[in-house]
């Protein structure tokens, strides 16, 4: 049953902040992309000061945060979790790399992930899910009221531009020079509901813009909005 209006759970500690970073898994000799996900998830420590998932594609590593109280405890998370990938990959032949794109890599060598998500996208989106071999960064922020986080989305929608210029680190696709910054930005623009979100305004416009797309069969549910700045029931 599709919902009216979305369950949320905004309410509880505001201004908390996780970060999520998308990492390339290479070789260690010849720096090209490596299937090697599973390799890296098989050797972590267990007293990880947060999480290593995998992404889409098999050369790709995610690492995630707790929630932390400030930047500060973020910052020092993050860098313990780089640290710990590139430790495992060295251990096994392989090194880390962080970029917008791999400077020279073809997505019809990628690999998709073996798991029920990833394999529904790519049935669905085919050739759009397989050339999205890319790579970023979520910052989550901890809002504890539903208005308030369509009020801040809402007006974040006009920095966006200023922090995609401030970021860009992908000049390169596919071993070409594209003339771009950030030639992720036109690669993942291919995927639906990506970029600046429309304006919402309340969290009941917001839900039933949701519900209008689930039940006509577009999305199964809100976590496919990939929109550059979105609430997260």
């Amino acid at each position: 049953m599709v919902p009216n209006v979305l369950d949320h759970k905004f309410g509880g500690t505001p201004y908390t902040l996780g970060i999520e970073e998308e990492l390339m898994i290479c070789d260690a000799e010849s720096l090209d992309l490596a299937q090697a996900i599973e390799v890296i998830l098989g050797d972590l420590p267990e007293d990880l000061p947060g999480e290593v998932k995998p992404e889409l594609m098999q050369s790709v590593l995610e690492v995630a945060t707790r929630p932390c109280k400030d930047i500060t405890e973020a910052a020092d998370q993050l860098r313990q979790l780089r640290r710990c990938v590139r430790e495992v990959a060295e251990r096994n032949g392989l090194a880390i790399g962080a970029a917008g794109t791999h400077p020279a890599a073809h997505y019809q060598d990628q690999l998709i992930v073996d798991h029920p998500r990833y394999r529904e996208l790519a049935a669905e989106l085919k050739w759009i899910a397989e050339q999205e071999l890319i790579f970023g960064t979520h910052v989550h922020v901890g809002i504890d009221d539903a208005e308030k986080a369509i009020y801040v989305a809402d007006g974040m929608r006009g920095y966006l531009p200023l922090l995609l210029g401030m970021s860009t680190n992908s000049p390169l696709w596919q071993g070409k020079t594209t003339g771009m910054m950030s030639s992720r930005t036109p690669v993942f623009r291919a995927f639906p509901r990506v970029g600046i979100p429309p304006y919402y305004g309340s969290w009941q416009i917001y839900s039933h813009r949701v519900e209008q797309m689930m039940r006509g069969g577009a999305i199964p549910d809100y976590t496919y909005l990939w929109w550059d700045v979105r609430p997260h029931p």
